[in-house]
């Protein structure tokens, strides 16, 4: 992204003062919120491939294909973002992605669907590096980044999410999935055809890719960042991974589940805009690694609660009180990768944290499963609370890495 455009320092009693952020930053969330509305493939892709008469073995295949191209995907993108620029990087992931979709949504063999599935993986995520590190570059001031990533996190992501689930329940009911498919490869398109209207990156080459990791990895703020990031994670994934199981155990079907993923969407979208102005005037003195433990531990004390919730108003209500710690874990987060990453290094460092998630999705759901098994929903309170605070012990060395920095 160009470099040489910046925001003016206004707006600091907390307001959101969006019209004061660059057009390329307003481009790149508008193309995000489409992509994320229009992210069909993901969620739909396990119907798709049942629908193509495989069973569980392949469906597994398939998702844990997606899960490690998601992984590697974010890291290649996040590099390639200081070698060759995010407006190039962008179109050309979304392009891929748009293409593979294609060729995905006619496919029926299961080499055919695991292989669509890791390429897929590798690009369909590229935007959240590419974004990250956009707004690294574009506002200096570590406020109004603050607010931008609370507007990106509750109303890009959450809603555009909220929109996913919505509207694709009822699409693939008048329409087959394959036609879903086929709508996520046309927002990609879109994004990409919208990215060439940014700015040609002025950036220089970033050293080259493995000592670009080696270094990347060598910074114990990252490290312990992205431990403590895989911890908390875990736990709000938990929403999705622990919930629908203990929710089983009680007679409650999908449509109870759904309630409490609306519950958690809105109460994200409704809690950013009252907390943003808190948030970001407290960001602005420094990284508060305080903020980010009381947000994971209130995550897990809502999640370990959840597991001893017997009734759709229950789990929704633990849904709902999750939003308020990811919502602030989120910004705070998300802003010290902002802090420590090198203007040489941001998309590296970005992509890297961004592993987290996919991360996250793949620990989780083992984590339930045995939790379930061997010690039920007691089990799954123990397992939450200790991985939680897992999360939280690691912002004591990360909070004396960051102090002898800044």
């Amino acid at each position: 992204m160009a470099s040489e455009q910046r925001l003016p320092r206004v707006d600091r009693g907390g307001r959101l003062g969006f019209a004061n952020y660059p057009p390329q930053i307003w481009l790149l969330l508008a193309g995000s919120f489409l992509v994320r509305a229009l992210g069909f493939a993901y969620p739909f892709m396990s119907y798709f491939v049942t629908e193509r008469g495989h069973g569980p073995t392949v469906v597994s295949f398939v998702l844990a294909a997606f899960g490690v191209g998601w992984v590697l995907g974010l890291l290649v993108c996040g590099s390639l973002v200081d070698r060759i620029g995010g407006r190039l990087t962008l179109m050309t992931a979304m392009v891929g992605a748009a293409a593979v979709l294609c060729v995905l949504a006619v496919s029926h063999g299961a080499p055919m669907l695991i292989g669509g599935a890791v390429v897929f993986g590798l690009l369909f995520d590229a935007p959240r590096p590419i974004i990250s590190a956009a707004i690294t570059e574009l506002i200096p001031d570590s406020q109004q980044r603050a607010t931008v990533d609370a507007f990106r996190y509750g109303w890009v992501v959450n809603a555009g999410g909220a929109i996913t689930g919505a509207l694709g329940g009822l699409l693939a009911v008048r329409l087959d999935v394959p036609a879903l498919f086929l709508m996520n490869a046309a927002a990609c398109a879109t994004f990409a055809g919208a990215a060439w209207f940014l700015p040609r990156s002025t950036q220089g080459s970033a050293p080259a890719a493995l000592s670009g990791y080696r270094n990347a990895f060598a910074d114990k703020r990252l490290v312990l960042l992205y431990l403590s990031s895989v911890a908390t994670l875990t736990v709000m994934t938990a929403l999705f991974a622990d919930m629908p199981m203990v929710m089983r155990l009680h007679g409650l079907g999908p449509d109870a589940f759904g309630w409490a993923q609306v519950a958690n969407a809105l109460g994200v979208v409704v809690l950013t805009p009252l907390i943003t102005p808190w948030l970001s005037q407290r960001i602005a003195g420094g990284p508060r690694l305080d903020i980010l433990a009381a947000a994971t531990l209130w995550t897990t004390a809502c999640m370990a609660a959840a597991a001893f919730a017997t009734t759709t108003a229950g789990f929704s209500l633990a849904g709902f009180g999750v939003a308020l710690g990811e919502t602030a874990w989120f910004v705070v987060a998300v802003g010290i990768v902002h802090r420590i990453a090198p203007p040489d290094q941001r998309g590296l460092y970005h992509g890297v944290w961004a592993t987290t998630l996919p991360v996250a999705w793949i620990v989780s759901p083992l984590l339930a499963a045995f939790s379930l098994e061997t010690g039920g929903p007691h089990m799954v309170a123990a397992t939450t609370c200790v991985v939680g605070l897992i999360g939280v012990a690691l912002c004591i060395p990360l909070a004396r890495h960051l102090q002898d920095r800044f």
